[in-house]
């Protein structure tokens, strides 16, 4: 399942739904049918006990009759023979419903109580009905062995030829001997039962069209929401997908089509937080470029001034030979001292303008790596911060990008389905209560129906997993997004922080620089001093000629350490260089304008 598109896994559902719809219409039809039948069988053994219920009372009220009767005889009221009669004749005249009438048999089959008719006195114990069996026989039977009980046989109707069914039932009166029995036809039940048959199999049929007719309309809307959400899902995390491709490449000149970007769901906030994005970030780079090319401007200046610098010192070098030189002949000639003082007058003095030459040299050197250790901290603070608010706001356009709220209609496309069919089963309910007695078989209409209902819950948790589905794909698509803030929060800080460091070594460089520089001008006055001494006393000759000597020495010496300190910055400046060089071609490598 990981593996399948999210096109698939939506395809996938319609399918489901529309063989659990089908299935669940199968299935309901089925058991709509089914419970009819066990509604019927219900209804007609509810009839039947009903019926046998009823005649059996009936007995057993002339039962009553004739145990009152009985109590009399015993009390002394009548006589055994007084005692019969009178309940004969209560019996004789005794009706219930519409046709319901008692007999009154004795135990050898002498008919007591008929109707009044011409059998009453005759012994009908042989007595056979249409088919050929002895009813009275086994009415008598059923009495008298078992204490009551049922007798079924057929019988023609009153004016009729053909037989019909009857059942009666039959209780033992021992005190007189007497069997009571009554009954009736049967047939009127399986008439209702039939037409209570033909009323549920139309019931059933209208259900069942009407189950059907709804499942097909639900499934075809279901069907046509589903296909447009997965084409519109589709379609947006193609499109996006491509953008952030695009963008992960180093094209940020590329802008998301205006169709997403004015979207008001979620795929349009993600449109607009990437597309803010890649604003954000190639602003970023712009000026990241322009800083680039800064730095390489200063580098080349650092080089310039430090070249120049070493080439005033070389003079500076040279110039201190020649005065060591001059020093010591002086000891061997005054008048060549004379001479010579005069040119060292003016070499010092050139010397000294040099000097200062190169402490206003240092002090830019010095002034421009402090401005870009400054440039180089606000840049970097200016990119994490920058940095910090992309990342917020795409961690909150991702929190916001929740498919499942599309995909919620789904849902509730198939919750509706549930809805009817809650409905079709509060309709069986009612029809049930409107059956009465009859009815307590087909609440099960309802519970059938209620399967229905949990089988659509199914697909709603089946649409929930595919609502897991697609937050996954958002979050590859946050993933893609963080390894590029990830380049972004190394390397180029990174490339900061280096740049920092070389501005504070450009820094103390500087200032080593100038302190040389300062150290050398002092000596050049002291030298511009003591060739005065010379020019004023030339018998103190030979001490300033010692003295000159020593200056000069001293002078080589920090000439030599001036031109270390320019060789090492000359160094910084060349690692600079290729640090400069690095970040412009790092940066080269994004696209941030149509024509690049």
């Amino acid at each position: 399942m990981k593996n399948l598109k999210v096109k698939t896994k939506l395809n996938m559902i319609i399918a489901l739904v529309i063989i659990l719809v089908l299935g669940a219409s199968v299935v309901s039809i089925r058991n709509l049918n089914q419970v009819k039948d066990k509604a019927i069988e219900s209804m007609e053994a509810s009839t039947r006990q009903s019926y046998d219920q009823n005649i059996k009372e009936q007995v057993g009220a002339v039962i009553s009759l004739l145990t009152e009767i009985n109590q009399e005889y015993e009390d002394g009221t009548y006589t055994l023979d007084e005692a019969k009669k009178v309940a004969a004749d209560e019996v004789r005249e005794m009706r219930y419903g519409d046709s319901g009438y008692f007999w009154v048999d004795e135990s050898d089959g002498t008919n007591v109580v008929l109707l009044g008719s011409d059998t009453e006195g005759t012994n009908r114990m042989g007595t056979k009905d249409a088919a050929g069996y002895q009813m009275v026989k086994e009415i008598i039977r059923v009495a008298v062995e078992d204490g009551g009980g049922y007798t079924d046989y057929v019988f023609p109707k009153e004016g009729e030829t053909e037989s019909s069914p009857k059942r009666s039932y039959s209780e033992y009166f021992e005190p007189f001997d007497w069997v009571v029995g009554t009954g009736n036809y049967t047939d009127y039940i399986d008439d209702e039962i039939a037409a209570q048959d033909a009323e549920y199999s139309d019931f059933a049929t209208q259900k069942a069209i009407t189950l059907v007719s709804i499942c097909i309309v639900l499934l075809i809307i279901v069907t046509l929401l589903v296909i447009q959400i997965a084409v519109d899902i589709t379609r947006a995390l193609k499109k996006i997908s491509g953008h952030i491709e695009v963008i992960a490449e180093g094209n940020f000149a590329q802008s998301m089509d205006a169709a997403y970007l004015n979207r008001k769901d979620d795929f349009g906030q993600l449109s607009a937080t990437l597309n803010k994005m890649r604003e954000s970030v190639r602003e970023l780079l712009v000026k990241v470029k322009g800083e680039a090319d800064n730095i390489d401007t200063v580098v080349q200046n650092i080089e310039s001034n430090v070249t120049t610098l070493n080439e005033e010192i070389e003079d500076v070098s040279a110039t201190t030979e020649e005065l060591a030189a001059s020093t010591e002949e002086t000891a061997a000639s005054a008048e060549q001292i004379s001479t010579m003082s005069q040119e060292i007058e003016g070499a010092a003095k050139g010397i000294a303008v040099r000097a200062q030459d190169g402490a206003t040299e240092a002090e830019e050197i010095h002034k421009r790596a402090r401005e870009t250790k400054d440039n180089t901290v606000k840049n970097r603070a200016m990119v994490t911060k920058m940095l910090s608010e992309i990342r917020e706001s795409l961690e909150k356009a991702l929190e916001d990008a929740k498919v499942v709220d599309q995909i919620g209609v789904l849902a509730e496309s198939i919750l509706n389905i549930t809805g009817q069919t809650n409905l079709l089963a509060l309709n069986a309910s009612i029809e049930a209560a409107r059956a009465g007695e009859a009815g307590k078989g087909f609440a099960v209409v309802a519970d059938e129906i209620r399967m229905l209902a949990e089988q659509s819950k199914e697909a709603v948790a089946n649409i929930q997993a595919v609502t897991d589905n697609v937050n996954q794909a958002v979050g590859n698509l946050a993933t893609d997004s963080n390894r590029l803030l990830d380049f972004v929060d190394t390397d180029i800080v990174d490339s900061f922080n280096k740049f920092e460091e070389m501005a504070d070594a450009y820094n103390d460089d500087a200032s080593r620089v100038n302190d040389l520089v300062a150290d050398f001008s002092a000596t050049s006055e002291e030298l511009v001093a003591s060739i005065d001494g010379i020019m004023e006393a030339i018998g103190g000759i030979s001490s300033a000629s010692n003295d000159g000597a020593a200056g000069t020495t001293n002078i080589a010496q920090r000439t030599v350490s001036i031109a270390n300190g320019s060789s090492e910055v000359l160094d910084r400046a060349k690692d600079a260089a290729t640090s400069a060089e690095e970040l412009k071609k790092n940066v080269d490598l994004f696209k941030i304008e149509e024509n690049e």
